[in-house]
């Protein structure tokens, strides 16, 4: 298909060129419901960024865990992790509030108690009685936030209106 051809399929579809779309798609990761904004749904973006951005306050206000990568558990905590990082940046401003670093894994030897504060800090959040309910807000918020990328990706491909 021709350059003409091609603009022509994409606006017949309502499809947004291709840098267009990854500027979208990184925008949405960034700042969740920037990437709908960015595309022309301003109703949707701004909906989904107060859902989002309430829903991960909410968890972090109800002692939220920030998943740390569990050298014992590797695939599970490593999945918690990236639940976490779906939101984007603001769990790193997130972690570095609470653990006053932006850490992502415990200690490989916790017996060397260089990373003893860390661990606390960790377990602590982890006692707390709300803790269980903070961290479905803030891990639903960051996959929310992941599976809204391909809203966005979908959008911009003409496939959704």
């Amino acid at each position: 298909m021709s350059g003409p051809d091609r603009a022509a399929a994409r606006a017949a579809t309502g499809a947004v060129p291709m840098p267009r779309l990854a500027t979208a798609v990184v925008a949405s990761w960034l700042v969740p419901g920037l990437g709908h904004v960015l595309l022309g749904r301003v109703g949707r973006g701004l909906v989904f960024a107060g859902l989002l951005l309430g829903c991960y306050g909410l968890g972090l206000a109800h002692d939220g865990r920030l998943a740390l990568r569990d050298p014992k558990q590797p695939l599970l905590s490593s999945m918690q992790v990236v639940a976490n990082l779906g939101i984007g940046p603001l769990d790193l401003a997130a972690r570095i509030q609470v653990y006053g670093r932006g850490a992502y894994a415990l200690p490989r030897d916790l017996s060397s108690g260089s990373d003893d504060e860390l661990t606390q800090i960790f377990r602590e959040r982890t006692r707390s009685a709300l803790s269980i309910y903070g961290t479905a807000y803030v891990w639903t918020a960051g996959l929310m936030n992941l599976l809204l990328l391909f809203d966005v990706w979908d959008i911009g491909l003409g496939r959704k209106p």
